[in-house]
């Protein structure tokens, strides 16, 4: 019994020894280990893999930027697209666009357009409207130096390659590509090579079909014997992309700017063809009159309506205050702004109903050239060339001055033709007869489809919606040219200040887009449309009959089937003839 209770007392005691020594050491060391003094804050790394951890971001601002802008929204809520406001380390997913709104640091894909967020720090592809990204890359972007391609619209890269889309008229690197864009073409077997000036080449096979490629061996036009509305395809790529597609014959054809906007041209009454257009799925008609002059044939635009003399008087007329006006409503600016930001700038008010009429035929075109581009380029907008390309040349305010003039002279010619008595019509010339075109009275043209030239040096350019162009006199050639200056043209167009001849039914077109233009926006004036701008007087509008025909009821699916056409068309062309 001793021996079994000093055994027991024997083990009970180093138990408690046991238990002892394993507790005091522990508490020992916490007692005598000290907590690690904070690291100093890393520098921030370029773009996390991860998304960054939103911040509560600031108030919007409300900014009134040049020509009336809206103000934005005043709050944004932390991770989500901006609009005009700042918001600190946002918690944006990798490719999403920002709405005008500033990141700092944008998780953002390399390569990934924004639409108008603005990219701060080192992120390798911020993407916003006037970002600051290393190669920023959204709406209008700049990109710093040292970013590996950027991916916006409109990022500005000043060393480093560049891959935002339109790079801003980049300073070095090529810009990559969004979408399908231009195809190189090395020819197919049995073709015939020609080369045509400009550096360019033409491929004509025994089948009818010709196939054009620019200096850089790029797929730039191709004829197709037979296409929708009979006669041939013409399928044309613009400098940046944009694909045109025409099919027919004057007074029976089809043009697409893509695949929901161009026009359905058909015959009327003699004498007479009227275009059915389709925009933003809007259909409208209307009437071209048809004249010759010097054998050449030209179709001469033909209002719906006319207004009063007082209205008119108020349209060329000044204001009482100059007014601010909201040019893209009243959230988010139109991606096309900031894509042509360094070209165009509105007026940052408007003294004058002429004024604003200026702008808004400039602002349709630059539209017009941004959604084809998109349409050619699988909804993403390329960058114009740089590299070798010539020097753009922005609309000064001494250019738009000079358009305005333009405006105020049709305008009194539209008021003229008003105040003849609405029972008699126009005094119009025999067919067959002499008529000179009005696009020999005008000066300055803005351009309003894509247009190929060739300079008086042998350089081959092109011309897109929104550039600029000075005819240089009214003699006509026999081949139907007139000689004219570029005044201002866009990066990748056919340089400032080159000299060559166009076509005098061209030219007749860009004046009929011209009047169209203004009486879209005489219309928008006339019914209080344009909110913000002050009211006129009594329109007085009276419908021409002359100018009247109902829209094509099939024109939507014309367009539609005819982009499809081309799209088969282009990839049988670049099928085995492609090159890399």
């Amino acid at each position: 019994m001793k021996l079994r209770q000093t055994v027991e007392n024997i083990f009970c005691a180093g138990v408690i020894l046991a238990v002892a020594l394993t507790g005091t050491p522990r508490e020992a060391r916490g007692a005598d280990q000290k907590k690690p003094a904070p690291a100093a804050a890393p520098a921030k790394p370029a773009p996390a893999p991860a998304p960054a951890r939103a911040a509560q971001p600031a108030p919007a601002r409300t900014a009134q930027p040049a020509g009336g802008r809206s103000a934005q929204p005043t709050t944004v809520r932390p991770g989500a697209p901006g609009v005009a406001g700042r918001s600190a380390q946002p918690a944006v997913r990798p490719g999403t666009p920002g709405v005008a709104g500033r990141s700092a640091q944008p998780a953002v894909r390399p390569g990934t357009p924004g639409v108008a967020g603005r990219g701060v720090g080192t992120a390798p592809a911020g993407g916003g409207i006037r970002g600051g990204g290393p190669a920023g890359g959204g709406i209008s972007g700049r990109g710093g130096s040292g970013a590996p391609a950027g991916g916006g619209i409109s990022g500005r890269g000043t060393s480093g390659p560049v891959g935002g889309i339109t790079g801003r008229f980049g300073a070095s690197g090529s810009a990559a590509r969004g979408g399908s864009g231009p195809t190189r073409y090395a020819g197919h077997p049995g073709e015939q090579s020609r080369t045509l000036p400009g550096g360019r080449t033409e491929f004509r096979g025994a089948n009818g079909r010709a196939v054009t490629t620019n200096a850089r061996g790029e797929v730039h036009r191709i004829e197709a014997p037979r296409g929708l509305a009979g006669g041939k395809m013409v399928v044309n790529r613009g400098p940046r992309g944009g694909r045109v597609v025409e099919t027919g014959r004057p007074g029976a054809r089809v043009v697409s700017y893509g695949a929901h906007r161009g026009f359905v041209e058909r015959a009327g009454r003699p004498g007479y063809i009227s275009r059915t257009y389709v925009v933003g799925g809007r259909s409208y008609a209307h009437v071209y009159r048809a004249y010759q002059y010097h054998g050449i044939a030209y179709y001469g635009y033909v209002p719906a309506v006319y207004y009063g003399p007082q209205f008119y008087a108020w349209a060329v007329n000044p204001w009482a205050v100059p007014v601010r006006y909201a040019w893209f409503g009243m959230a988010t600016p139109a991606p096309w702004f900031g894509f042509y930001a360094g070209y165009f700038t509105p007026y940052p008010t408007y003294g004058s109903p002429e004024l604003w009429l200026t702008d808004y035929l400039i602002s349709e075109n630059l539209r017009l050239s941004y959604e084809s581009q998109l349409a050619g380029n699988e909804g993403q907008a390329p960058p114009p060339e740089s590299d070798g390309q010539p020097a753009s040349a922005a609309l000064t305010p001494e250019m738009k001055a000079l358009i305005a003039d333009e405006v105020r002279q049709q305008l009194a010619a539209e008021r003229a033709a008003a105040m003849q008595p609405a029972s008699s019509s126009p005094q119009q010339p025999a067919p067959g007869s002499e008529q000179l075109p009005p696009a020999l009275n005008q000066r300055f043209f803005v351009v309003s489809s894509n247009l190929d030239l060739t300079t008086t040096t042998a350089q081959a350019c092109s011309l897109t919606p929104g550039d600029i162009i000075q005819r240089k006199g009214k003699d006509v050639a026999a081949d139907g040219g007139v000689v004219v200056d570029v005044v201002s043209s866009k990066p990748g167009d056919c340089a400032a200040d080159s000299e060559a001849a166009v076509q005098v039914a061209d030219l007749q077109e860009m004046h009929n887009q011209f009047r169209e233009q203004i009486d879209s926006g005489l219309k928008m004036l006339a019914e209080n449309q344009a909110r913000g701008l002050p009211n006129g007087p009594a329109s007085g509008a009276r419908p021409v009959a002359e100018g009247t025909a109902d829209a094509a009821p099939d024109a939507a699916a014309q367009l539609a089937t005819q982009e499809t056409d081309a799209a088969n068309l282009e990839a049988q062309v670049t099928q085995g003839g492609g090159g890399n």
